[in-house]
C-alpha cells in the first residue's frame, strides 16, 4: 500500500472507506494492512474505551483525500532566509477559526496531527488551552490580511 498519491504526507480519510474512511487512510499513510489497522481500533474499542470517540474525532478532523483543501500562500523569508509560510489562520483548510490550519501550515506539519493535539490538550487541561486558541484566533491575522499587507509580522 502507498499514501495517497497527491498528498503522501499527510493524513487523510479514504471516500472507499467501510465507516468515514479513517481506518483505510491510516493504512495507505502509514503503508500498514487495513485490517491491521481495524483490528486494533476494534481492540481499543473494546479494552480501552476510548476508540469510538477518537475513531469519531478523527472522522471529524481527518479531510477526505479527494477533498483536500489547498490554499494560495504568500510566503516569505525568515530572518535566515528560508522561505516560510505567514503567521496568519487559513480561510481554506479549518474546522473552526483556522488557527491549528494556518500554524500546521506555518510549521509545515499535517493539520490533522495539530487539531488532534489541540483537541487532546483542550480535554486534558479541562478547556483552559481553548482560550489559548481563541486568543490566537483574534491575534494572528487572517491569510488575506498577511498577505495584503507583507510586513505585517509577529
Amino acid at each position: 500500500m502507498t499514501a495517497s498519491p497527491t498528498h503522501p504526507t499527510i493524513l487523510t480519510r479514504s471516500p472507499n472507506g467501510m465507516l468515514g474512511g479513517v481506518c483505510e487512510g491510516m493504512a495507505q499513510r502509514y503503508d500498514v494492512p487495513v485490517g491491521l489497522i481495524r483490528l486494533s481500533w476494534l481492540i481499543s474499542v473494546f479494552f480501552i474505551g476510548t476508540g469510538l470517540l477518537l475513531y469519531f474525532l478523527l472522522w471529524w478532523i481527518v479531510p477526505r483525500a479527494d477533498a483536500v483543501p489547498v490554499e494560495a500562500t504568500a510566503w516569505g523569508r525568515d530572518e535566515v532566509g528560508q522561505l516560510r509560510a505567514p503567521w496568519a489562520r487559513t480561510q481554506v483548510d479549518r474546522m473552526f477559526l483556522g488557527v491549528c490550519g494556518g500554524l500546521a501550515r506555518r510549521w509545515q506539519v499535517d493539520p490533522s496531527l495539530v487539531r488532534l493535539c489541540a483537541v487532546g490538550l483542550a480535554i486534558m487541561s479541562l478547556g483552559t488551552s481553548t482560550l489559548i486558541y481563541l486568543l490566537g484566533a483574534v491575534v494572528l491575522p487572517s491569510q488575506s490580511e498577511a498577505s495584503h499587507n507583507p510586513n505585517l509580522r509577529l
